[in-house]
Formats: structure tokens, sequence, C-alpha cells
């Protein structure tokens, strides 16, 4: 009888470990697609000739996104596909647009994510303030790499 208490509380034990670890990637791939999708949004404005509204969209996504993966521990793995999502996501707003179906339906996702990224960025305000010198010159780098991808057509 003891054995089998044993291994039901080992059951358990792991259920909710790996309960818990599902809870945390799902965060971070959330955060992830959300930032590709406002990039998306910010893309198709850098190609109408709005830059500024690319850099004020890639500013609130990357913080939003870096904030998250700075205060939390994530397998390298983890990071890989979130990393997946997030271009995933920007690829699909800019075909959106390049194929004229830019619906109501796209836009309630970017404003859905817009509200999602702002939520981060309010609760991982610490986390921001205290990391950003680390991620600023990474943040800058993508930026400017995404723009260069941009304007090559």
């Amino acid at each position: 009888m003891k054995i089998i208490k044993l291994v039901m509380s080992i059951l358990l034990i792991l259920s909710i470990s790996c309960t818990f670890a599902k809870a945390k990637t799902e965060k971070l791939d959330n955060l992830a697609a959300c930032a590709g999708i406002v990039m998306g949004n910010g893309a198709v404005d850098f190609s109408l000739g709005d830059e500024e509204s690319f850099d004020i969209a890639a500013n609130i996504a990357y913080s939003a996104y870096l904030s998250e993966i700075y205060s939390v521990k994530y397998d390298e793995k983890d990071l890989k596909v979130a990393d997946i999502i997030l271009g995933g996501n920007l690829d699909k707003i800019i075909n959106a647009h390049n194929s004229d179906n830019f619906t109501a339906d796209v836009y309630e996702e970017i404003v859905a994510c817009y509200r999602a990224l702002g939520n981060q960025l309010l609760d991982g305000a610490q986390t921001i303030i205290s990391n950003q010198s680390k991620w600023e010159k990474l943040k800058n780098t993508s930026i400017e790499t995404l723009k260069r991808m941009l304007r090559a057509g």
C-alpha cells in the first residue's frame, strides 16, 4: 500500500510540474505570437512609408517579448520555437496585407495583441528597467535587420 501511495504521489508531482512547464511555455509562445503580429502590422506601415510607426511597433513588441524571456528561465529549444512563432506571425500579417486579406478579423487580432503586449509591459516593467541595457543592442540590431529585409523588397 505504501508503494502505491508513493507512486501516486510521484505521478501527481510529475503531472503538476508538466502542467506548469506547459503553462510557462504557453505564455512565451503567446507573447511571441503577438509580438510577431504587432511587428507585422508595423512592417505594413513601413512598406507604406511610415518608418516611425514600424520603430514604435517593434519597440513595443520586442520589449514585451524580451521582458518575458529575461524574467523566466527558458530552455534554448523553447526560445527557438518562440522565435519561429514570432517570425511566422510577422509574415502572416504582411501576407494578409499583400494579398488584400487584411480583414476586420486581422485588425481585431492586431488590437488584441497590442493589449496583450501592453499588459506584459506593465507586468514586466521591473524586468525591463533592470535589463534594457543588456538587450538594447540586440533589440536595435534586430529592428535594423528587419528594416533591411523589408527594404530589400
